[in-house]
């Protein structure tokens, strides 16, 4: 205990952004401009807290788009998204031609060949530390945050250091009032689990996060402009969710098994707020008739959508897509998880999408077989070959026509033509309840208890995507079961801590990928981190 109360004291002093430096590599700001959310500083140059709290709460969830460190914006496609799926076994990016090179970064993603000076290493490491840091500030006693500020900002450092923690395994500190001429200071694994822990602990137990639930409008219209309202803020459910999927992943954490009956629970409090499968068809109270529904904000009262992150969905559609079909071409979802359905026929699992509810032209689910345009016509490729995605093991990163590979959209398209929000008013679905109930799911096959069986969560599942239930599940069915209904989503931890925690992440070997390293299970401490701080050690390996 004694050591526990240090570590949370040691947390309100000194958790924060190493000294990184600028390197001919790195795109990303890492002074970012948080505007009246700035530091104080005396004459002598000390912290004297935060100018504007609540511009700086603001700053912790949107931060804008030119340093991109707020919570709501989480990668689309590059950075910690690529770090949590294209390394793992569900998404590829492949490169057709002179098309999606990107001097290797997707491949070496892909392949688990990747080295302490990739970009996108660099990136995810520099935006969370920096995050983290800026929640310190906040957090501070002299910057005099009010209760609920306090609590929110809890759960945004938590997340922040939980994701350096779970891409690096260790975690660098710097008090707020150290000077950029004081190295930061390096914990242990375990000491960055506790302090994540005590943050949910405090944020939670204090009563101060609102308890909305679902039906909350995510995103109200406002009048004038193109852009709906504000986005909702952190509540209980999210950091809930979030203490659930830590303890869930601390066995890849910190090597021990954490609290299952903690992870339940906390499953338990967030469908006690209200939270749920939001149904599909006549049982829909807003008369939503496809799955895929769950994934457009048009439908304010879903029930299922715990949070939202700020963003443009097109992003997450678009680079799966042909640009005969307004995309870039790149991402597809590998071939073997598509198969793990067993069955290519929607009547028999709605998540597999096509045919399905289309707006120029492209469907939800899997996208396969022959495209058309919005006037049904069959479309080509740039060489005039039929556009047609097939069922076919992908073997090549780096040789492909542009009609290789099955493309993976969950977000259905709508015109923007002032019915509701357009795509450009479009945000992510990004932790929603089934990704719970799937935690529970798990927690109780890992010998946790006080939760429905692990076989009524996953049918609950299945047959609200109208599959048949499963007779039984064991503990080594649950990464297919996950896969199956998360695929692609880039949801908190991503595919990549599902196969940490069943331990085929580095010693696996799927489509395209060969490399078995164990030492993969971390990546490398970014090589500008390294020359600027000497506390900071190499992972193994690299």
């Amino acid at each position: 205990m004694m050591k526990k109360d240090l570590l949370s004291n040691r947390l309100a002093k000194m958790l924060g952004l190493s000294a990184l430096i600028v390197t001919f590599q790195a795109c990303t700001d890492l002074e970012p401009n948080f505007g009246d959310s700035i530091s104080v500083e005396s004459i002598g140059g000390s912290f004297n807290g935060v100018s504007n709290t609540s511009a700086s709460l603001e700053a912790l969830y949107t931060s804008g788009d030119s340093d991109n460190l707020g919570l709501y914006r989480q990668d689309t496609q590059e950075n910690s998204y690529a770090l949590m799926e294209v390394s793992a076994d569900n998404i590829a990016v492949l490169t057709r031609g002179a098309d999606w090179g990107d001097n290797g970064v997707w491949r070496t993603m892909h392949n688990h060949t990747w080295d302490a000076n990739h970009v996108y290493v660099l990136q995810a490491w520099n935006r969370h530390n920096a995050a983290s840091f800026r929640a310190s500030q906040l957090l501070d006693s002299r910057s005099n945050a009010s209760p609920s500020e306090t609590a929110q900002a809890q759960v945004i450092r938590a997340f922040n250091i939980y994701s350096v923690l779970d891409f690096f395994g260790q975690v660098p500190i710097r008090g707020v009032d150290d000077g950029p001429d004081v190295d930061p200071t390096v914990i242990s694994a375990q000491e960055a689990l506790t302090l994540i822990l005590d943050d949910l602990n405090a944020a939670i137990s204090s009563g101060n996060l609102s308890d909305n639930g679902p039906g909350v409008a995510l995103r109200p219209a406002e009048s004038g402009g193109d852009r709906a309202g504000t986005l909702t803020g952190i509540g209980e459910a999210f950091a809930r969710f979030l203490r659930a999927r830590v303890q869930l992943n601390a066995i890849h954490l910190v090597g021990t098994a954490g609290d299952m009956n903690q992870v339940i629970a906390d499953v338990n409090a967030i469908e006690a707020l209200g939270f749920q499968l939001d149904p599909v068809g006549a049982e829909d109270p807003d008369g939503d008739d496809s799955y895929f529904d769950i994934w457009d904000p048009a439908n304010n009262t879903n029930l299922e959508v715990i949070f939202m992150l700020d963003g443009d969905v097109r992003t997450r559609m678009y680079n799966q897509l042909h640009p005969n079909q307004g995309g870039w071409n790149g991402f597809v979802t590998l071939t073997e998880t598509f198969r793990l359905f067993g069955t290519d026929d929607i009547n028999q699992d709605a998540r597999l999408g096509l045919p399905g509810e289309e707006v120029d032209g492209v469907s939800t689910g899997y996208i396969r077989g022959q495209q058309r345009s919005p006037a049904g016509t069959n479309l080509t490729d740039r060489q005039e070959n039929p556009l047609v995605y097939e069922d076919v093991i992908l073997t090549n990163l780096e040789v492909n026509n542009e009609r290789n590979g099955i493309r993976i959209v969950k977000n259905p398209q709508r015109n923007d033509d002032g019915n509701l929000p357009g795509d450009t008013a479009r945000d992510f679905t990004w932790i929603r309840f089934a990704d719970a109930m799937l935690m529970r799911a798990e927690a109780t096959l890992r010998g946790g208890g006080g939760g429905p069986t692990a076989l009524e969560d996953v049918n609950a599942i299945r047959e609200r995507a109208g599959a048949a239930p499963l007779g039984s599940v064991s503990l080594d069915d649950m990464p297919d079961i996950i896969a199956r209904e998360l695929n692609s989503e880039g949801v908190m931890g991503g595919r990549r801590a599902v196969q940490l925690r069943f331990g085929n992440f580095a010693s696996g070997t799927w489509e395209m990928k060969t490399v078995n390293e164990d030492f993969r299970v971390k990546f490398p401490i970014p090589a500008a981190a390294l020359a600027t701080n000497p506390n900071l050690v190499q992972n193994e390996g690299y």
